[in-house]
């Protein structure tokens, strides 16, 4: 017998139990939306949205769990909608281990109750296993002092849940949720993620946020992305999974549902392209590929006696890599725990014995976790801060186990690159040299927290100078302007450096243009009085000396000084196409050479018109 559901206008009179869960089974449908990999696109999982809540007369989705808790049918109204999204999951052409996001209503951890374990059984009906679920817990309620969280929670893992809390740095308990729980993923609010790239507090707050879940050994969504900005700075920071507008809305078509997002893998094709200008490689990249160690991992389910096999095979580090079903790391299980059960009377027996609770998960540790994009100052943050002798941190690409980095080879790497920008330095002014100026504009155009200014300066009237009073001389001058230019950058997140020759770079960051553009006059005014000193008395009576231009013919050539070309970036906005930034950096340097006063500013992109010279 088919029951017809009640219509919405007199459903709001009902209180039977029974009606409102056959209207809700009728009618209540689950929106996916995709969660994906910040450097690839790839999908990792879906959350699964409720839709149609009109059709029972409530305004948002918390209006039916309301009404079912009101009619003590929450139980039976969640397991309803576990089958729909389920079934809604199997539906579409995806990988099998794409995660499903689901949401649990608080008050369902307030009493004792079989869902957890219908949940299992019902994933077996349509040929998925528990590890595909992320349970999620929304810190937008008080879960910290619900008596049966802990209970839930172990009896979630017991069965190969995995605990994400939601709404984080927006509720109640976050860090002790942490604490409490260990949740294997964070989801950062909506609400911090809203106009991130020119928001320096929130940027701040997330990528703390970020660096605590990495060395606790999570991984971190950033919710609500809607523009690319948001997604290039989420992803700056170290945020593994994006969520949002801008990769996907919500789909009621499970067909929608790609296995990897357009929108995410151009971004990154952007970024990556324009973080090598030049021709330039990433140096730490290939540094920390070469010092990854393939160690062999052990799958979470695995027992003990399979650990007992690789360690008599001989190991060079005294702990094995833990993954789950999906290849994701869950930590490690560290030799020293089993050591003294190796060694005792019948402890090898013991670890065996099926009656034992002896799995791998039982011996697990967690461990700092990051990315193979992860920057070096990231990766130092997360050996800095262990406080349970990891030894270093499991490397993941694509979210999958990649290798483990061991704290002596990150020491190894972060000294390399100490030694290569050391190299890089100018052997004269010892300011840095061309490749470390590139690095600092490259990272911090594409930032957007801070106004920045890009300042170029060449000297004018160098090579005849150079002619005139020698080589010496002309490094006296070199040293002069580099002193001066130390003098005047006072901000230690300031950057001077010496791109070759008479050719000076200074980047300014978090000050005022106008500040800037005075700093620079007086700059350019003191070395060009100070200059005079090198020339003499007839030469600086008259103003200017005699030599041979490149032409070889005899001119006149003024007393020295330089030309200073200034582009400044305005704080929210983020370059990622360098190219047209050093284009716009070498039009403003033909105009300094061309202005009365030597100086030519410019906000990025404002009157552009690069010449063919220039292009």
């Amino acid at each position: 017998m088919t029951i017809q559901p009640v219509h919405p206008a007199t459903f709001r009179f009902t209180i039977n139990p029974q009606m409102f869960l056959t209207n809700a089974a009728s009618v209540l449908e689950y929106a996916l939306q995709p969660i994906v990999d910040s450097h690839t696109g790839d999908l990792y999982g879906i959350e699964a949205l409720l839709r149609n809540v009109e059709q029972l007369d409530c305004t948002y989705p918390s209006d039916v769990f309301d009404k079912a808790y009101e009619l003590n049918c929450l139980v039976e109204l969640e397991l309803i909608l576990r089958r729909k999204a389920i079934a809604k999951l199997a539906s579409a052409r995806l990988p099998r281990n794409t995660r499903l996001f689901l949401n649990v209503d608080a008050r369902l951890l307030e009493t004792e109750n079989d869902l957890t374990a219908k949940t299992a059984e019902l994933l077996s009906e349509y040929g998925f296993t528990p590890a595909i679920i992320c349970l999620e817990l929304s810190e937008a309620k008080d879960i910290s002092s619900a008596g049966q969280t802990k209970h839930f929670i172990a009896e979630a893992r017991r069965l190969d849940f995995s605990i994400a809390i939601d709404d984080f740095g927006k509720g109640f308990s976050q860090l002790k949720s942490l604490y409490d729980f260990e949740p294997e993923i964070i989801k950062i609010d909506r609400f911090f993620v809203q106009s991130i790239q020119s928001d320096a507090r929130k940027r701040l707050l997330v990528s703390s946020a970020v660096e605590l879940a990495h060395v606790l050994g999570m991984r971190v969504v950033a919710e609500g992305v809607e523009t690319r900005a948001e997604f290039l700075t989420c992803r700056e920071i170290g945020c593994d999974l994006i969520q949002g507008y801008l990769i996907s809305h919500p789909t009621t078509r499970s067909d929608d549902i790609l296995d990897r997002y357009p929108q995410a893998i151009d971004t990154s094709a952007t970024t990556t392209a324009t973080a090598t200008p030049d021709g330039i490689s990433n140096p730490f990249e290939d540094l920390l590929k070469r010092e990854i160690k393939p160690l062999i991992a052990l799958r979470d389910d695995a027992r003990m006696d399979e650990v007992l096999t690789m360690l008599r095979a001989g190991r060079a580090y005294p702990f094995i890599p833990v993954i789950n079903a999906a290849d994701e790391p869950r930590g490690l299980i560290k030799e020293a725990d089993i050591k003294e059960l190796i060694y005792m009377p019948f402890g090898q027996d013991l670890l065996r014995n099926k009656a034992v609770n002896n799995r791998v998960k039982s011996f697990l540790h967690r461990c700092p976790i990051a990315d193979l994009h992860s920057k070096l100052d990231q990766l130092i943050g997360l050996i800095a801060n262990e406080d349970d002798q990891s030894g270093g941190v499991i490397v993941t690409k694509n979210g999958k186990y990649y290798g483990f980095l061991t704290t002596s080879s990150l020491l190894k790497i972060a000294n390399e690159i100490r030694m290569r920008a050391a190299e890089d330095q100018n052997p004269l002014s010892k300011l840095p040299g061309n490749g470390s100026v590139t690095s600092f504009v490259v990272e911090e155009a594409t930032r957007s927290d801070t106004e920045r200014s890009f300042c170029y300066i060449d000297f004018d009237h160098f090579k005849p100078f150079n002619d005139a009073y020698g080589f010496r001389t002309g490094d006296r001058a070199l040293l002069l302007f580099s002193e001066l230019a130390r003098r005047c950058v006072a901000d230690q997140e300031d950057f001077i450096g010496h791109i070759g020759g008479d050719d000076f770079f200074i980047g300014f960051k978090k000050q005022d243009f106008g500040k800037v553009q005075q700093v620079l006059i007086d700059l350019r005014n003191e070395f060009r009085h100070q200059a005079e000193s090198f020339y003499d008395a007839k030469h600086r009576e008259d103003g200017y000396i005699l030599s041979k231009d490149r032409a070889g013919i005899d001119r006149k050539f003024s007393l020295l000084t330089c030309s200073i070309a200034v582009v400044h970036l305005p704080k929210g906005l983020r370059v990622d196409d360098q190219d047209i930034l050093w284009r716009q950096i070498a039009l403003m340097k033909q105009q300094a050479k061309e202005s009365a006063d030597g100086l030519a500013t410019t906000t990025f992109g404002q009157n552009f018109k690069p010449s063919k010279a220039v292009l």
